[in-house]
């Protein structure tokens, strides 16, 4: 079976659309559902660079471009790994209003079949998915989550000196 270079995941959340919505884009403090990294841009609007740092700002774990805003609805972004050489691929964030809640769908799009960026992203993509629904509905970090947030942060002086912030001016 040959791999896509697009995959589209779906959740629903028991919630207010704002408050979904505050929780992906928010800038404020770190975000659980993404790896507890901090986004970073100088705006949240098309056109405008936006970065994925590790809670303490020294490392850069991702960078793209704002491609679409508009609140609450439609999140669309650039994304690529600054660990890795893959190609950028774009990530699309959509939500609709259901009876009780909100219908979540994260599209993965022009993702470079076989690349380490493409299996991270898609192995990664339901626990982002269930990380959300669980800090939103219950304002809890499920215990998986939770593990890979410490794993990470002890890891963080392992992280290789080209993701420093430095080398990645906003």
């Amino acid at each position: 079976m040959a791999e896509s270079n697009s995959a589209r995941f779906r959740i629903f959340i028991n919630a207010r659309i704002e408050d979904v919505w505050r929780e992906i884009t928010q800038s404020e403090e770190p975000q659980p559902c993404f790896f507890n990294m901090k986004m970073h841009t100088n705006g949240k609007q098309a056109g405008e660079k936006m970065q994925m740092r590790t809670a303490n700002g020294k490392y850069v774990g991702a960078v793209g471009e704002i491609l679409e805003f508009d609140p609450p609805n439609r999140y669309a972004h650039t994304f690529r790994f600054t660990n890795l050489d893959d190609p950028p691929c774009k990530v699309i964030y959509e939500l609709e209003e259901k009876d009780g809640g909100v219908e979540f769908t994260m599209i993965l799009d022009d993702l470079t079949p076989g690349t380490k960026s493409a299996k991270q992203m898609t192995g990664g993509a339901n626990l982002i998915l269930k990380t959300l629904k669980s800090v939103v509905e219950k304002g809890k970090v499920p215990f998986g989550m939770k593990m890979i947030h410490i794993i990470s942060k002890l890891t963080g002086p392992l992280t290789p000196a080209k993701c420093k912030t430095a080398n990645w001016p906003l």
